[in-house]
């Protein structure tokens, strides 16, 4: 208990340290607040700062942690840590933690561990939002706005600290936060072996419902291969040539395969999606994760649910972005 209490004590001292730096207290100065973060006033005003696009180029926790440096606005991914201590008590700052670091699966809150500080220190950050005064809002934000402990969120902010190691403060410009984040794990950076091409496993008719599958290909098959707001794209498979590969074309979306016909793009794709323990669709967007574009290369783990004989859907378990 004494060592678990400690735990706790030192994560908050780490919280209410950066807090004292951010607001001047070693010598960085007084933040001067941009105009979006002058809006805000109370709790209620973060809504201001919610985007309902989410924000492409995100570098994982640990990446950024790296990277970043004071004064520059960068734009981070991650989950609210999954502990007691999350959210700090009467001011708006919370740990945000990387996927590489994050322990435990959704626990009830009443079972959250006290602290996150057994996560490696490289791989959480600390996230505020502050109104015109340049310091933290005084209240809490714990269930405000979807953000909860094991929330996705996508931070973009001012890097008030960072010293390339292990501490990373940042404010608040704007935020995204998925209705319902990815799997844990759901991107891998192994690529996945005896992966066989969208077109070629089309072709070869051998796609049924139920097998478990490692297909290749890139995204694309029309003007919007991405689904808005759903955990859904479609597949392409080297079979065809996107329009950026016929020479003279100067198609504006070459990923849209506007130079084929619908019964060839259907024949050489496949639909994937990511659903829930239920088999719900999930509610978030896949363009712009770990980069991820129109014509993007990516290995797809995952299982047939459905194969007609003329449209394939895969129920992805986990995805490599190819390049």
């Amino acid at each position: 208990m004494q060592k678990s209490m400690k735990r706790m004590t030192g994560s908050i001292k780490a919280m209410t340290l950066a807090a004292m730096l951010i607001a001047g207290a070693t010598g960085l100065g007084m933040l001067t607040p941009t105009a979006a973060m002058a809006q805000v006033k109370n709790v209620a005003d973060v809504k201001t700062l919610i985007k309902p696009e989410l924000p492409a180029g995100a570098l994982e926790i640990t990446a950024a942690m790296k990277a970043a440096k004071v004064g520059e606005t960068i734009t981070v991914r991650g989950n609210v840590a999954m502990s007691k201590d999350a959210f700090v008590e009467n001011r708006s700052m919370f740990t945000l933690v990387d996927e590489s670091t994050r322990k435990g699966c959704c626990p009830p809150s009443d079972k959250l561990p006290e602290t996150a500080c057994d996560i490696p220190a490289e791989g959480r950050a600390t996230v505020q939002i502050v109104g015109a005064n340049g310091k933290p809002l005084r209240a809490g934000l714990n269930g405000e706005h979807g953000l909860k402990p094991g929330a996705e969120v996508f931070v973009t902010g001012k890097v008030e600290t960072a010293n390339g190691t292990d501490a990373l403060v940042l404010t608040v410009v704007s935020m995204h936060v998925p209705k319902a984040p990815l799997p844990n794990g759901f991107f891998v950076d192994k690529q996945p072996e005896n992966a066989k091409d969208v077109s070629e496993a089309r072709k070869a008719e051998t796609l049924k419902a139920g097998d478990e599958v490692v297909l290749r290909g890139r995204i694309g098959g029309s003007k919007e291969p991405f689904v808005a707001g759903r955990a859904v794209f479609t597949l392409m498979g080297r079979g065809l040539k996107a329009c950026n590969e016929n020479p003279d074309d100067k198609c504006s979306k070459p990923w849209d395969y506007c130079c084929e016909t619908k019964e060839d793009i259907l024949a050489n794709s496949v639909t994937v999606q990511v659903v829930d323990a239920k088999g719900q669709i999930l509610r978030t967007d896949m363009k712009g994760r770990r980069g991820l574009k129109e014509l993007s290369e990516m290995v797809v783990v995952g299982k047939v649910v459905s194969a007609d004989g003329k449209a394939v859907v895969i129920n992805a378990t986990a995805v490599h972005p190819a390049q």
